[in-house]
């Protein structure tokens, strides 16, 4: 778990991990910086044997997440990443370890829906069934919700091993190693309530109206975007030596597109590349056209 100023939700959330069944669990906390009362109820919790915790300089959440991924103990059967607003429903690592343990290989990656939870009401599950994961989908979007990911000690080694020098959403990168060199199982039951509102950093549900002009703000840094190839070229740098061939050539594609007008008009002709929806490709094929991917 990386906090940052959760003082509002986390005693109830660190209470909800307590109450899981089935599973022992150890909670590692990273405090990024706060500045209310989140140290003092974590030095409570650590007081009292529920959990270890450490603090650090404010790194932002992408790379906090992380940070605590790097230094856990390296003997887990399992990781899983913890926000500090949500809450757990007694089930969640349960179902996450019995569908890892139905995969035939190694190298997993868990993720699950998730219901948005909004003033002590539920309102909905956040994603439809049906979702396509592969390789191509994971270079251009993240298709989980980094407060559901649980991996198997497995894949938790190749990221801890070969770290990233910088990474856009600590979830994204999970996705995609697990994506390039293992197996990602999706359960479309939600199995925890995803907490929302004003000081959430992603996934608040928004309005059509809040989507636009959230693209709109984009366009103020649209020339300096280049954030899915330099994962990309991360990935590359970091587990190519993994990666079966097939998928190493579509990490390839996108790492490598603005090296030729060739290889720029093969990835915007490559339809395996996709956001799952007409508008959100439209403009895909557009930033690849512009060099902006």
């Amino acid at each position: 778990m990386s906090t940052y100023n959760g003082e509002d939700f986390l005693e109830e959330q660190l209470q909800s991990l307590l109450s899981q069944q089935d599973v022992e669990t150890d909670i590692l906390v990273r405090d990024d910086g706060s500045t209310d009362r989140t140290r003092d109820i974590l030095d409570h919790w650590q007081d009292a044997g529920k959990l270890t915790w450490y603090g650090g300089d404010n790194l932002g959440w992408a790379m906090s997440f992380m940070h605590l991924l790097i230094h856990a103990a390296p003997d887990a059967d399992y990781y899983a990443f913890c926000d500090q607003d949500d809450i757990w429903l007694p089930d969640k690592l349960s179902r996450a370890v019995g569908m890892i343990e139905q995969q035939e290989q190694g190298c997993v990656l868990y993720c699950s829906n998730v219901t948005y939870y909004r003033n002590g009401r539920e309102e909905g599950l956040v994603k439809p069934a049906g979702l396509h994961f592969d390789i191509y989908t994971a270079m251009v979007k993240c298709l989980t919700v980094g407060c559901t990911m649980v991996m198997d000690n497995t894949l938790a080694s190749h990221i801890r091993n070969h770290p990233p020098h910088r990474v856009s959403a600590h979830d994204f990168w999970v996705y995609q190693v697990a994506s390039a060199i293992g197996t990602v199982c999706y359960d479309e039951t939600s199995h925890m309530l995803y907490r929302q509102h004003d000081h959430n950093q992603i996934g608040q549900k928004r309005t059509w109206r809040e989507v636009w002009q959230r693209r709109m703000k984009t366009l103020r840094t649209f020339w300096s975007q280049h954030y899915r190839e330099e994962m990309a070229r991360e990935l590359l740098r970091c587990h190519a030596a993994s990666m079966p061939a097939a998928r190493r050539q579509a990490v390839e594609e996108m790492a490598l597109y603005r090296q030729s007008v060739a290889r720029r008009l093969r990835l915007f002709a490559d339809r395996r590349y996709t956001m799952g929806h007409f508008s959100n490709d439209f403009f895909l094929r557009l930033r690849i056209l512009l060099g902006k991917v």
